[in-house]
């Protein structure tokens, strides 16, 4: 039976539209179909240093493959468009991060499932609301709607017309 991932996107180097459109190609060849997008956002950049703004957006796919397989192939993906981790919250040409498995429940040194910050970041909670505003999280039990309506994250998110 076929598992719901959400993915959220994110990158502030190169031509970030084209680099989101290769993520989905490599993401359907590799792991499964794409079966919603969100809009895509523009967010100011977060942390210590001066960067360009980032392009943020959620999709959500499903996939055979189990949570664990799923975060290593996101990860090839990343390194294959040019990715290098040199700093936390410093520029990136693509950043993927697994958001939810289904309803799993799951912390492995490769992997926390759902992803820890969801509720911290508005640039993640608008786009997920845009496309799943009743998203249940597992642990809290809260909706993404919830989350965003008590959300403290002040930076501004704006959704771009493409």
């Amino acid at each position: 039976m076929a598992s719901s991932v959400f993915i959220s996107l994110g990158g502030n180097l190169g031509n970030t539209l084209e680099i989101f459109k290769n993520v989905y190609a490599e993401i359907e060849k590799k792991v499964g179909p794409i079966t919603k997008k969100s809009s895509i956002y523009q967010t100011a950049a977060w942390g210590p240093i001066q960067q360009p703004d980032f392009l943020n957006q959620v999709i959500v796919m499903t996939t055979e493959l189990l949570p664990e397989p799923v975060m290593t192939i996101l990860l090839d993906i990343e390194k294959n468009l040019g990715r290098i981790r040199e700093e936390r919250w410093g520029p990136r040409i693509i950043d993927l991060d697994m958001l939810f498995y289904d309803e799993q429940i799951l912390s492995t040194p490769l992997l926390q499932i759902p992803h820890p910050e969801i509720q911290n970041r508005k640039f993640v909670l608008i786009p997920l609301v845009e496309i799943a505003a009743e998203k249940t999280h597992p642990i809290s039990k809260k909706t993404m709607a919830e989350f965003l309506a008590l959300s403290e994250d002040e930076t501004e998110v704006k959704r771009l017309i493409l």
